[in-house]
């Protein structure tokens, strides 16, 4: 008996100790003995199978403490959830979810990046990014999820959610990636996808890309307008004019390619599919040795290189063309790309192609013909498409070799006829360009220190115009042709010497044959020449760490078609002053063997108004510059400022004269200079961001025998351009606005005049004297991606949205008077009514894609 009543006593004790509101201290208790105890407490019930509280034990520590505080201590110490149904009955759960947030930073300086997107692996619309100081949140996560976080220039990194630690904010650090740029001074230069390089260039990942205004999907060209200093005066993705020089003196290369024809639509759309691009580097001035036979910009852009783990693929359409790409791996060393784009124009016109029609073909024999249809004409007929295709192999042979082979082909294609009544021979226009490439690449590492390449490629080429007019005498009827064949080969490698200091090289040979032929009533010209070319350069490249970093180097080129020699030295300098501010500088010499001979108004067909031609000793000269540029960066909390002011001078120019309509030689020479300043100022506040991009230059013309041998504007010369840009993500949608504004270009007036017998002259007024009004437009964007399948993420859905020139502004691109102009048209003084070319009105367009 007193067994038992010391068994009784001790069990009310216990009880009692468990009924204590203000007093909960247990070392090591099972949980289910504290909820018996919490439930007798506060009156509470909590429902739960017993299996998921087996084995589970917890100590607490609490005194006068709430309900509340202790089911969130219990919550902390198990995997459990206590549901609450309402203030009387909670129901457990076994806890899945885990909240996950962290710091994403450099593994080297530990510097936070931001902007790295961190996405579940297996619903890609789940994610976020990181702040200024590398902080993310992503919020709940399942046990069983795995994170993917992504960085622009760094290695991914796989990040399983059930390796998390509960509520700690871990430190995540990111590797660099083994490419050549592998050192950036701002992780996000606009917008996330696009980098500033230590070197001075700018890299872009297309896919990784924020959605930038006007696009509804990536463009390439497109994209980097919104750089300072880049414009296109003709709003075309090809038409780039780079610091005061012209489309012809960038040089654009895909996988080492020299690009000749790099736009579709006449421009208006880029040739490079960005679905199968790796990145895009960009120079706008400080080029480094290796990139040679041209004066102004680079564009290098590299294809997908790596060889894939399982078969990837997408396609999709917008308003003006189908395109689709397969990545396939044959096994683990072998693998090929496969893409390929064609616009469906020559059998469905949809309002986006209209725009750009009427955009292209306004002022020329088709507009004209297509508003006077009837009376004699009849049977208009009108063909246009055009097409690309690119294919890559991929071959690891071993850990340090590595074999690609790539190849393109573009076609821009042209048919249009109307038939007179009473005539035998039809108007026509049929012009047809295409340009064709490979090249196949080897990669050597023969040690940790020392790496080469070698390549050998071949681009072609063709441009035809052929043109039939029953009103005019087939002599007098403009026509032409352009065709190059390149062939070239290098060898090019890295040598790292020590830490810091890094010593490369290498050897280019190519071969241009270059042919062009053009007539019409004023001339009748042509040239087939071909021009061997060899150089030798050398870079010394030394960066001591938060204080300098130096590339030095040279380029040696001999032109074979004009018997020459010349010497480029390079040099880009910046010096860290602190973590945020640094100072930078150039100096670069160039020479072109290649370039544009611009037509202008030489014909009524002003589509493709430039040919190629090649330097030689008797006519066409070799191009020569030197470029000078310096400034400072700041890269601070989100904000980025970047100021560089430069000096370009041009020499060689050269020019079909009627472009400048004042003389009856066919050939002038002459040089540019340019004068700019850019600035660029972006700040981010986490999912938005938004920059400002000016430019402030001046660009001159001197030719011997225009304006009296006296300098005038150039051609496109902008005395102001101003792009001020927007960005903002919410969830998976992407919106983006942005406003352009320039300056108008100069324009020379004209007046007619009547000569001795009685017929009237266009005689023109000071060379590029007047300047056309200036020009702005607003363009917006939208983006939502969407998965397809919750099982598979990697398949998956966007629809994007684009409205160019959204209040439909009609700017002036270019005012000319040389169509025919009736005797009733002419004023008192002469005066002539000028054709203006429009610029595209309001546009929209829509993208549907889907990829798995």
């Amino acid at each position: 008996m007193k067994i038992f009543f010391c068994f009784v006593f001790f069990g009310l004790s216990y009880s009692g100790a468990i009924a204590q509101t203000s007093d909960f201290q247990y070392t090591n208790v099972p949980l289910d003995k504290i909820l018996l105890g919490i439930e007798t407490s506060y009156d509470v019930k909590f429902s739960y199978n017993p299996t998921l509280v087996d084995g589970v034990s917890v100590t607490l520590s609490r005194s006068n403490t709430s309900l509340e505080s202790l089911i969130n201590e219990l919550q902390k110490q198990t995997e459990i959830i206590f549901e609450k149904i309402d203030d009387r009955y909670y129901i457990l759960k076994k806890n899945t979810l885990i909240t996950v947030c962290g710091y994403v930073r450099d593994s080297n300086g530990n510097i936070p990046l931001q902007g790295a997107s961190i996405v579940d692996v297996k619903d890609r619309s789940l994610g976020t990014i990181s702040d200024e100081k590398g902080y993310f949140d992503f919020g709940e996560a399942h046990k069983a999820d795995t994170l993917f976080i992504t960085y622009l220039g760094y290695e991914p990194l796989i990040l399983p959610v059930d390796k998390i630690k509960r509520q700690e904010c871990g430190t995540y650090h990111m590797v660099l990636a083994n490419f050549v740029l592998n050192e950036v001074v701002v992780q996000e230069y606009m917008v996330s996808g696009m980098v500033k390089s230590k070197d001075g260039g700018i890299v872009i990942d297309p896919l990784q890309m924020d959605l930038l205004s006007g696009q509804s999907e990536p463009d390439v060209l497109q994209s980097i307008q919104l750089l300072p200093g880049i414009e296109s005066p003709t709003e075309t993705a090809s038409g780039l004019y780079v610091r005061g020089g012209v489309p012809d003196q960038n040089l654009i290369l895909l996988d080492g390619i020299k690009m000749y024809n790099y736009g579709h639509f006449f421009g208006l759309i880029s040739a490079f599919n960005p679905y199968i691009t790796d990145n895009v580097k960009i120079y706008r001035s400080g080029t480094k040795p290796q990139y040679g036979d041209r004066v102004s910009g680079v564009i290098d852009i590299e294809t997908d290189s790596k060889i894939p783990k399982k078969t990837q693929g997408g396609f999709g359409l917008n308003m003006i063309n189908v395109d689709g790409f397969l990545k396939v791996p044959i096994s683990k060393k072998l693998g090929f790309f496969l893409s390929a784009r064609r616009s469906f124009t020559d059998f469905l016109q949809t309002p986006t192609y209209n725009n750009f029609s009427d955009r292209v073909f306004q002022n020329t024999g088709i507009d004209a013909n297509n508003n006077n249809l009837g009376g004699d004409a009849s049977g208009a007929e009108e063909r246009f498409y055009f097409s690309d295709v690119n294919f890559k192999v991929i071959l690891q042979v071993s850990e340090s070799d590595k074999f690609t082979f790539s190849n393109f082909y573009t076609s821009n294609q042209l048919d249009y006829s109307l038939d007179f009544d009473q005539m035998d021979t039809p108007f026509s226009y049929d012009l047809n360009i295409e340009n064709i490439g490979a090249n196949a690449r080897w990669n050597k590492k023969w040690n940790t220190n020392v790496s080469s390449t070698a390549q050998f490629y071949y681009s072609q080429y063709d441009l035809k115009y052929e043109n039939s007019n029953p009103f005019v005498e087939e002599r007098f009827v403009p026509q032409k042709t352009n065709n190059i064949k390149e062939v070239g080969c290098s060898l090019h490698t890295d040598w790292i010497l020590k830490r810091g200091l890094t010593l490369s090289g290498g050897y280019q040979f190519f071969n241009n044959q270059v042919q062009y032929e053009l007539s019409n009533s004023m001339f009748d010209e042509s040239s087939n020449n071909n021009n061997p070319t060899y150089a030798l350069y050398a870079q010394l490249n030394f960066e001591k760490e938060r204080k300098w970093y130096f590339d030095i180097g040279f380029r040696s080129n001999f032109y074979g078609a004009v018997n020459e020699f010349v010497l480029e030295p390079r040099a880009y300098i910046e010096k860290v002053i602190s973590d945020s501010f640094r100072v930078k500088g150039t100096l670069e010499l160039k020479n072109q063997a290649v370039s544009h001979i611009i037509e202008f108004a030489t014909a009524d067909f002003g589509l493709e108004n430039q040919v190629w031609a090649l330097a030689n000793e008797f006519m066409v000269p070799v191009l020569q510059s030197q470029q000078f540029s310096g400034g400072f960066l700041v890269n601070k909390k989100g904000w980025n400022i970047d100021v560089d002011a430069y000096y370009k001078d041009i020499v060689g120019l050269t020019s079909l004269v009627s472009g400048f309509e004042n003389t009856n030689e066919i050939f002038t020479f002459g040089e540019s200079t340019s004068l700019g300043l850019d600035v660029l100022i972006k700040k981010k506040w986490r999912n938005y961001s938004s920059w400002l991009g000016y430019t402030h230059a001046r660009t001159d013309f001197e030719f011997d025998g225009l304006n009296n041998g006296k300098p005038f504007r150039g051609n496109n010369d902008i005395a102001h351009s101003l792009t001020w840009s927007h960005f903002y993500k919410w969830k998976n949608l992407q919106f983006s606005l942005g406003w352009k504004y320039r300056t108008g270009i100069p324009n020379t007036s004209a007046k007619a005049v009547q000569n001795q017998d009685g017929i009237y002259e266009i005689v023109f007024n000071d060379v590029n004297a007047l300047t056309l009004p200036d020009y702005h437009r607003l363009d917006f964007s939208m983006a939502y991606d969407f998965a397809l399948s919750k099982k598979d993420a990697s398949t998956k859905g966007k629809i994007g949205f684009s409205l160019l020139n959204l209040y439909n502004k009609k700017n002036i691109l270019n005012r000319n008077y040389l169509h025919t102009f009736a005797l009733d048209e002419i004023g008192t003084n002469g005066e002539i009514t000028p054709v203006d070319q429009l610029s595209l009105g309001f546009t929209p367009n829509i993208v549907l894609r889907f990829s798995f």
